[in-house]
């Protein structure tokens, strides 16, 4: 594909992103309105739809060929090449932590919802205070995802900055070569 078809293409996508997001904001206005579970799953689809074209197009501005040829050939790794890796293999994960704002909010809550668990011990374990129970354990599960989300994406990070500290041997270069072909095939990069 030449310069400019390629040019072209990047061009196109980002059009279709920005095009996304009046759609997202229109059916978040009519959940806003009338708060239905089917309003609500066509605006869980346009955010997957404008995420995955936010991903195409985030890969086409990458140089990922040149990239995966020099991880094939174990070729040193100039700054940018490595800021490029940075990018597809943690990116996500660090601009996700640079905007999550509501950590400690989560871990507030959590708290809040295993002391009203604790509370239950020595309950008679009633219809009523099973459901609580219940209740309570699916509240306490939406806080451990967002948490568990968070803190894969920490870990995730730091490995990525451990393991390209140093020199990057031959294993290395294939493992990583072998992420970044499994990264571009993916509809989850």
């Amino acid at each position: 594909m030449s310069h400019d078809d390629q040019s072209k293409k990047v061009q196109a996508q980002v059009e279709s992103v920005r095009s996304g997001i009046p759609k997202a904001l229109q059916l978040a206005s009519q959940c806003s309105a009338s708060e239905t579970s089917e309003n609500y799953e066509f605006l869980e689809e346009q955010i997957d739809e404008l995420e995955a074209e936010a991903r195409e197009a985030f890969q086409s501005k990458l140089d990922c060929r040149s990239l995966l040829s020099k991880l094939t050939a174990a070729q040193p790794l100039a700054p940018e090449d490595l800021k490029t890796l940075e990018l597809l293999i943690v990116g996500d994960a660090e601009f996700y932590l640079k905007y999550e704002s509501e950590t400690e909010e989560w871990k507030a809550q959590l708290k809040r919802v295993l002391d009203q668990i604790g509370a239950l011990q020595n309950s008679s374990f009633g219809t009523d205070t099973l459901m609580q129970l219940r209740a309570l354990c699916r509240e306490a599960h939406e806080s451990i995802a967002d948490l568990v989300f968070y803190c894969d994406a920490k870990e995730r990070m730091e490995q990525f900055r451990a393991a390209t500290q140093g020199p990057i041997g031959p294993e290395g270069y294939h493992f990583l070569a072998e992420m970044v072909r499994e990264m571009l095939a993916s509809d989850k990069m």
